[in-house]
């Protein structure tokens, strides 16, 4: 069955922006890659907190420990929709991990708190797929539910709590009683043509009602306020409610957007930095620049609309086969003042290793040493070490980068990495005083930090070639 996640991928490969549906709509399917995607997110956390595909890293952005979000008002849109911008993308790096799966384009659902129904929605008027505590998964077995609660980092570690004391709570007793008016509220701020007067009616009004009355007032919390963690800045973005909560928000003003197509966002939103480092220019055009949209239809009908037909077919990119040696140079000519061994798109290494360079000599080793045998040139490359993060974390093959993804780079991305080698003397010496060598072949020898060799594949790269300078 084709899911959102698979659906958005086909999207993706047809050019055609993803879509956020409302939760509502989402079929046991969909709710379940969600659930999978928070679960994936919060082990991610426990393996190592700072790992980017992880909850407490987008958590503790709001104002626990990181990007206090509310330091300018005027910037309330744009700064939560980059975050939860990155937020979503992580979802999904998450989810494609855990399942060992990269066709996968999961989006965050919004939750419409204008909107309850006795059917999916408990008494306090949050949905049942985001307050019931567990559920009955594939097998009928009761499991808990990822989306109801969620492990603190400012619990955890600001408050020093421990076991079920670390994972956030709600008491939103006041929740269902409000809906009426947050839907009236939403409409008139969509008849305001004012930017900043309508941020700040949303921001003020039904954003901040939400949070207050989700996290409601609780006489056992043991934070250091009686309520849940939505009501307060320093903990809210722990509930996994919140990113559903600021989807719905960023949904109102992308309907506002709809309807006053001509109204001018403010000089300052535009060239403001906000989460993660990105300019408010690049948030204001959420389908065409940050390529998502919203639908209020079914998924049902999103996905007979695209079909399969309009996917174009994919192009596999396997990882670059490691090279081995000879690496034939060809025909190069002498009268060089220099010469380099240039590596195009050279994986950082995770281990520390010296590559030696030896001309034509075939039985060169780690014993060869530099003074005999053709050598030509070393480089010493200072390994990463072992990875501090989750499986996959140090895989930047992992981290692809394109036009529907504008997270920073992947920090180990090596797509326009060159290493050179000096190999001037080494190669003079070879072709002495003839104007040029046909078939040349140099030797790699990889050394560990022991003073070892080690195989050819610990250095991988996409092409190797030789530079040669005329004039210095």
């Amino acid at each position: 069955m084709t899911t959102i996640a698979k659906l958005n991928f086909l999207r993706k490969r047809a050019g055609l922006p993803l879509i956020r549906f409302d939760l509502m709509r989402l079929r046991d399917e969909d709710i379940q890659d969600l659930r999978e995607a928070y679960f994936a997110m919060y082990e991610i956390s426990d393996l190592a907190p700072g790992d980017r595909r992880g909850y407490f890293a987008h958590a503790r952005g709001h104002g626990y420990d990181l990007d206090l979000c509310h330091d300018d008002n005027r910037l309330f849109l744009t700064w939560h929709r980059s975050y939860i911008y990155s937020f979503e993308k992580a979802l999904n790096s998450a989810l494609q991990w855990a399942r060992n799966d990269t066709e996968l384009e999961l989006t965050l659902p919004y939750w419409d708190w204008t909107q309850y129904a006795a059917a999916t929605h408990a008494p306090n008027g949050i949905p049942r797929v985001l307050n019931d505590e567990v559920y009955d998964d594939v097998n009928g077995l009761e499991t808990f539910n990822p989306l109801s609660s969620a492990p603190s980092l400012y619990r955890r570690v600001g408050l020093g709590l421990s076991g079920d004391d670390e994972w956030t709570t709600r008491a939103p007793a006041r929740l269902r009683s409000e809906i009426p008016q947050l839907e009236n509220e939403v409409a008139r701020y969509l008849s305001n043509p004012n930017f900043y007067a309508f941020q700040s009616d949303l921001d003020f009004g039904a954003h901040g009602m939400v949070h207050v009355v989700v996290g409601g007032s609780d006489p056992n919390s043991r934070l250091p306020f009686p309520s849940g963690d939505m009501s307060r800045l320093v903990s809210a973005a722990f509930d996994p409610l919140f990113w559903l909560h600021h989807c719905m928000c960023d949904k109102v003003w992308a309907d506002w957007q709809a309807l006053w197509p001509n109204s001018n966002v403010p000089q300052h939103v535009l060239d403001s930095v906000v989460y993660d480092g990105r300019l408010g220019r690049d948030l204001i055009d959420n389908e065409h620049t940050l390529r998502y949209i919203y639908s209020e239809d079914s998924v049902e009908a999103a996905i007979g609309a695209i079909g399969t037909s309009a996917a174009p077919p994919l192009v596999s990119i396997s990882a670059a086969a490691s090279k081995t040696t000879p690496i034939d140079l060809g025909t190069v000519e002498g009268g060089f003042v220099r010469a380099e061994l240039e590596f195009h798109k050279l994986r950082p290494p995770k281990e520390s290793f010296e590559v030696r360079v030896y001309v034509d000599n075939p039985n060169c080793t780690a014993s060869t040493g530099y003074k005999s045998g053709g050598y030509a040139g070393r480089a010493v490359f200072f390994g990463h070490g072992p990875c501090h993060g989750a499986p996959g974390h140090c895989n930047p093959e992992l981290a692809h980068r394109d036009r529907y993804d504008l997270r920073s780079k992947h920090p180990l991305r090596y797509d326009h990495t060159r290493y050179r080698i000096d190999i001037t003397r080494g190669l003079r010496k070879f072709i002495g005083r003839k104007k040029s060598v046909d078939n040349l072949c140099v030797y790699l020898v990889i050394v560990d930090e022991s003073g070892k060799q080690v195989a050819q594949d610990a250095l991988i790269y996409d092409q190797c070639s030789l530079r040669t300078y005329a004039h210095a």
